[in-house]
C-alpha cells in the first residue's frame, strides 16, 4: 500500500482521481433520473429502453474516431470538454425533461454517449503523464529506471480503477437515495456538478501534462501514420531516418484522413502479437461466455427460489470484488505478468460455475467476490501492457480500440444468451460460459509474448547504451581494417 499513498502525494495525480470518482457519481444519476421519470410519466418502457439504447449507439459508434482526435489533440483538453457538454446537457434534462419518450431526453443520451467515448480513453492516456518523473531525454535512465516507472504507472492505474470502481459501488445508492428525496431534475442538477467539479479537477491535473506535451504536439499526426505503417510490433516505420528527413516528409505528407486513422487503431492491437490475442479472447468472451452468461444468471436465480435482493447482493459482491482486483493488479509485475493477469481472469470462469455448483448464498458471494478480483486485475495489468507496448502517439487510438474490443460485441452477446434461452435452460448455458472462460484463458497462456504481456523484441536503447554500441561498432571496424 505504500505506493498508492505515495502515488497520492503527487496532487495532480490526487486530483485527477478525484475528478473520476466524482464524475462517475454523475454516471450513476442519468441513468436513475429516466427510470425514475419515466415511470412518473407512465412511458417507462418505451422511454428506458430508448434512451438506454442511443445511449450506448453514441458511445460504440464514436469510440474509434475519439482514439483519432485524441492523438491530434491535447487529451485534457478533450476531457475537459466533455465533461463540461455534460454540464450543459444535464442542466437543459433538468429544464425541459418531464419523463416523456421525446426528442430532449434522446439527445441528452446521445450526447452523454459521445462524452463517454471521449473521456473514457482520454484518462487512460492522461492518467500515467502527469505524474512527475526523470525527463528521459537526459539520457541518464538506467534500466532499473525504467522498470520503476513501469511499477509506478501499473500501480497508478491500480489505483485510479479502484478508487472508480468504489464511486462506482456507492453511486447508484447515493443517486436512488437523491432522487427519492427531491425529484429528476434535482438530480440531473447534482449530475451537472459533478461533472462540472470533474472538469475542474482534470483541467488542473492536466496542466503538468499540457506543459509538457506542446513541443512534440505539432509533428503527431504523421509521426503516429510512420508508425502505423511499422513491423509487426508496432515499431517506428523512420526511425533510422535523421532529423532532418523526418522534418521534410512531416512537411511534406498531408494529415491522415480520421477514418483511415480511427481504423489504425485496430491495426496497431493486431500488430502487436500477445495484444492480438487477448482481444480475441476478449471477444470471445464477452460474445460467447459473459453476454450469455449475464441474460441466464437473474433467471437461474429466480428458478432457485432465490429472490431479486440475492441478485442484487452477488453483483455487489462482484463489484466490490472490483476494488480489490483494481490494487491487486496495480502491484502485479515481472516476466510473467501476462500469466499471473491470465490466471486470475481464469478465476471468473470459476464465478460463472458458481451458481450451477452451489445454491449456498455465501459460496456464491465469495464466488463473485474473487470474479471481480480477477476480472479487474487482469485490466489492469494489460492497460499498462498496453502503454508499455504501443508508442506514445498512438496511445488515444490504442485505448480506444481496446475499449471497443470489450464493449462492442457485449449487446450481441446479450442477444445471443435471450435466443439460447428459447432452447436451452439457463444452468446449461452457464456451465457452457464457465467451460469456454478455462478452456480459451489457458489455451491464450501457450503464447510466450502473452504470457509476458511484451514482445520479444529489443528494447529501445538509452542514450548512453546508443553511444556505447557505436563505440563498440567503431572499435570493430577499426580492428577489421588493420587486419
Amino acid at each position: 500500500m505504500r505506493i498508492y499513498l505515495d502515488l497520492l502525494g503527487h496532487r495532480r495525480f490526487a486530483a485527477l482521481c478525484f475528478g473520476q470518482a466524482v464524475s462517475l457519481l454523475g454516471d450513476a444519476l442519468f441513468p436513475i433520473i429516466v427510470v425514475v421519470a419515466a415511470a412518473q410519466a407512465g412511458t417507462p418502457a418505451e422511454t428506458i429502453g430508448a434512451a438506454f439504447a442511443a445511449r450506448f449507439l453514441a458511445l460504440g459508434g464514436v469510440v474509434l474516431f475519439s482514439g483519432a482526435l485524441l492523438d491530434r489533440i491535447n487529451p485534457v483538453i478533450a476531457a475537459v470538454a466533455a465533461d463540461a457538454t455534460r454540464v450543459f446537457a444535464l442542466i437543459a434534462l433538468a429544464l425541459f425533461w418531464h419523463g416523456d419518450l421525446n426528442a430532449v431526453v434522446l439527445a441528452v443520451a446521445i450526447v452523454i454517449g459521445l462524452c463517454e467515448a471521449v473521456s473514457e480513453p482520454a484518462l487512460l492516456v492522461i492518467a500515467p503523464r502527469i505524474l512527475p518523473g526523470k525527463d528521459p531525454a537526459s539520457g541518464t535512465r538506467s534500466e532499473e529506471d525504467e522498470e520503476a516507472e513501469e511499477h509506478r504507472i501499473t500501480a497508478a492505474y491500480g489505483l485510479l480503477e479502484g478508487m472508480r470502481n468504489t464511486s462506482g459501488i456507492v453511486g447508484p445508492t447515493l443517486a436512488a437515495a437523491l432522487i427519492a428525496l427531491l425529484s429528476p431534475s434535482a438530480g440531473a442538477l447534482a449530475a451537472a456538478v459533478t461533472f462540472g467539479l470533474s472538469a475542474a479537477a482534470t483541467r488542473w491535473a492536466g496542466g503538468r501534462y499540457a506543459a509538457q506535451s506542446a513541443a512534440p504536439e505539432a509533428g503527431k499526426s504523421t509521426e503516429g501514420s510512420q508508425e502505423l505503417a511499422g513491423g509487426q510490433t508496432g515499431e517506428p516505420a523512420g526511425e533510422l531516418a535523421g532529423p532532418e528527413q523526418r522534418k521534410e516528409a512531416e512537411e511534406q505528407e498531408p494529415e491522415e484522413p480520421l477514418l483511415r486513422s480511427a481504423l489504425g487503431g485496430l491495426a496497431v492491437l493486431w500488430r502487436v502479437r500477445w495484444l492480438r490475442y487477448v482481444q480475441l479472447l476478449a471477444v470471445v468472451h464477452v460474445l460467447f461466455a459473459v453476454g450469455p452468461w449475464m441474460v441466464a444468471l437473474p433467471v437461474l436465480i429466480i428458478e432457485r427460489g432465490h429472490s431479486a435482493t440475492v441478485y442484487a447482493l452477488v453483483l455487489g459482491s462482484f463489484a466490490a470484488g472490483t476494488v480489490l482486483g483494481a490494487f491487486l493488479g496495480g502491484r502485479i509485475r515481472g516476466s510473467r505478468r501476462g500469466l499471473y493477469a491470465l490466471g486470475l481472469l481464469g478465476l471468473f470462469g470459476l464465478t460463472a460455475l458458481a451458481p450451477v455448483l452451489t445454491e449456498s448464498v455465501l459460496l456464491l458471494t465469495a464466488a463473485f467476490v474473487v470474479g471481480g478480483i480477477g476480472q479487474q486485475a487482469f485490466d489492469v495489468v494489460k492497460m499498462a501492457g498496453l502503454r508499455r507496448e504501443v508508442p506514445d502517439r498512438l496511445h488515444g487510438r490504442a485505448f480506444s480500440a481496446d475499449f471497443f474490443f470489450s464493449f462492442a460485441s457485449l449487446p450481441l452477446g446479450q442477444l445471443l444468451g435471450a435466443a439460447l434461452l428459447r432452447f436451452l435452460d439457463a444452468e446449461s448455458i452457464m456451465l457452457w460460459a464457465g467451460v469456454l472462460v478455462l478452456v480459451t484463458t489457458a489455451l491464450t497462456m501457450l503464447s510466450p509474448d502473452t504470457r509476458r504481456f511484451g514482445s520479444a523484441q529489443r528494447k529501445p536503447q538509452t542514450q548512453t547504451q546508443t553511444q556505447s554500441a557505436e563505440a563498440i561498432s567503431a572499435e570493430r571496424a577499426e580492428d577489421v581494417r588493420t587486419r
